[in-house]
């Protein structure tokens, strides 16, 4: 287990460990969700259980648990290399001065969740109500854990530990995994609701033991008991990370809000249209997750060396390379996702009573959050690098106007596919929907997917304002190699319709193994399309991907030195 303690230092190695640890988060996330489809079907009883995750994430984001890493580590890092005991003190209090407040926090909405979910969930009758509080009151020991998780965290990335931190998210999908297995045959959705809070456990404890480890475990029980004394120590770190932390917690806490009216939104709608909405937006996260999450998680703490150090080239160099890599993995899969939706739904989620027109109302709204894909994956990367940067009031004002967009907009397309108007008929069509009764869920995607895209562009121009202004270094947007990507992933989206269209009428898609093989030769040919296109537009990544498989083929002895290393610094022959 040595490979668990090896410090990465480079951010492509560390984003290539965090987006393969990530993959097989999304992976068993998708295991989950088809356990859950095979198992629920896309009904009210899934409904439930998406909408107990409101209250007990949201508490998660009250508690610092959105801003954790951005806000803690800037100080933890200050001090970690001239005053280690300093900074395990700091870490200490800060994680007993959380579960204080999170315990309490967490007990008022434990006996306060009947009440509220008049406000959840206004659209379920009494008795869904009473089972959506239950669920929730279970959950409710999950935002505890995973907020410790996320405090440790930092000692973990400080030390740029990124096999650690990417195994966590790994074991709580296993754990939700175990009691939708084990615990639901018996204990049905409420034995799901329990895998939540073991899963949210082994990703406190693997965190809480790193830090050990690394010498940085905090004498929880002992900052309790004297919990007064060393507030008069660290109170004045602990209140620059609240200040700092502040608003990135309103900032996070605005997508929470966003998502929970979407849910009380969908409440009022067909059974299973909060369900759909889930299940189509776990499978919009996985590339996110893999591309988008992981290289900002890999740049982020250069961004703070380069801010600290007021260097402004390095920063803007960073975080430019860091825009276009995302934007080179999210596009195609973007438009790959908007052609192959249906396989892809299908692929994963259909088993047991997932039905045919569960199928296709998910592909439908997953095809409405593609259109923001990009934008969802870079936005995590322009958030961190505004809190790099110290400032935190930008994106809570953005998340602030994003979030009304797509809550406005959710309710506008809602409305449109209940009046069966024109535009709904336009929109069903659109999506191939067009002889399904209740269409709605799709209007809540395209209201999510509004409001991110707002989101993502107004971060972007903001930041490139503010780096010039804060660092005084000049920004060179990657619009240029922005425009590139896109046109190839438009025509990787083109021949893989095509390849599928043919595919289709040679072979009818009766069984799984059609379905996936279909969906990958489709997938391959558009790839490779991309990649073809993009290498004759002398892309500097597929350079950069060609001269790292070449060197990897000459340790193989398959391919001559030459092959990969010709032409410049960067790869470029």
């Amino acid at each position: 287990m040595n490979f668990l303690g090896r410090e990465v230092a480079g951010i492509h190695a560390a984003a290539l460990i965090l987006g393969t640890a990530g993959l097989a988060s999304r992976i068993l996330g998708v295991v989950r969700d088809r356990l859950l489809a095979a198992r629920f079907g896309a009904g009210r009883e899934l409904d439930m259980y998406n909408a107990a995750f409101n209250i007990p994430d949201l508490m998660a984001t009250l508690f610092l648990l959105g801003g954790a890493t951005a806000a803690i580590l800037p100080v933890f890092q200050r001090y970690a290399g001239r005053d280690r005991e300093h900074a395990r003190q700091f870490i200490a209090a800060l994680a007993a001065l959380f579960l204080v407040c999170a315990t309490a926090v967490c007990i008022g909405a434990f006996f306060a969740a009947p009440w509220l979910m008049r406000f959840v969930v206004p659209g379920f009758p009494a008795d869904e109500r009473a089972m959506t509080a239950t669920l929730t009151r279970i959950m409710l020991i999950s935002p505890i854990l995973l907020g410790l998780s996320g405090i440790f965290s930092v000692v973990v990335q400080s030390r740029k530990l990124f096999f650690v931190y990417a195994l966590a998210p790994i074991l709580y999908n296993t754990g939700i995994i175990l009691g939708i297995a084990l615990l639901s045959p018996r204990m049905g959705i409420a034995g799901v609701a329990v895998g939540v809070v073991a899963g949210a456990a082994m990703h406190a404890l693997l965190q809480a033991g790193a830090s050990v480890a690394l010498g940085f475990g905090p004498d929880l029980w002992g900052t309790l008991a004297h919990l007064r004394a060393r507030w008069e120590l660290l109170g004045r770190d602990i209140g620059a990370v609240v200040l700092v932390a502040g608003p990135r917690v309103l900032a996070v806490s605005f997508a929470q809000i966003t998502l929970l009216a979407l849910d009380a939104l969908g409440s009022t709608l067909a059974p299973g249209s909060m369900a759909v909405l889930g299940f189509a937006q776990n499978l919009y996260f996985v590339p996110i997750g893999i591309f988008g999450v992981s290289y900002a998680t890999a740049i982020f703490p250069r961004l703070v060396d380069y801010a600290a150090a007021r260097d402004g080239a390095e920063f803007v160099r960073e975080l430019g390379e860091g825009v276009r890599s995302i934007l080179f993995w999210a596009a195609p899969c973007a438009a790959l996702t908007i052609v192959l939706r249906a396989h892809v739904v299908r692929a994963a989620l259909g088993a047991g009573i997932f039905s045919w027109d569960n199928t296709r109302l998910t592909a439908a709204v997953l095809a409405a959050l593609a259109l923001a894909m990009v934008a969802g994956a870079v936005q995590t990367l322009l958030t961190r690098a505004f809190y790099a940067l110290g400032n935190t009031w930008i994106p809570l004002t953005v998340n602030a106007a994003a979030s009304l967009v797509s809550i406005g907009f959710a309710v506008f397309f809602v409305r449109a596919f209940v009046a069966h108007g024109r535009l709904a008929a336009a929109m069903t069509a659109l999506f191939r929907i067009a002889d399904m009764p209740h269409p709605e869920a799709v209007g809540l995607g395209l209201g999510f997917a509004a409001g991110l895209v707002l989101d993502a562009t107004a971060l972007y121009v903001l930041v490139l304002f503010y780096a010039r202004r804060s660092l005084g270094a000049s920004v060179a947007p990657v619009v240029a190699d922005g425009v590139k990507i896109a046109a190839a992933a438009c025509l990787a989206g083109v021949v893989a319709y095509l390849v599928r269209i043919n595919f289709s009428d040679a072979v009818p898609l009766i069984t799984w193994t059609r379905v996936v093989a279909e969906g990958a030769i489709a997938a391959t040919a558009g790839f490779c399309v991309y990649f073809g296109a993009l290498a004759l537009a002398g892309s500097r990544d597929v350079a950069l991907i060609r001269r790292a498989a070449a060197r990897r083929l000459f340790s193989l002895r398959i391919l001559p030195l030459s092959w990969g290393t010709a032409g410049n610094e960067d790869g470029v022959g």
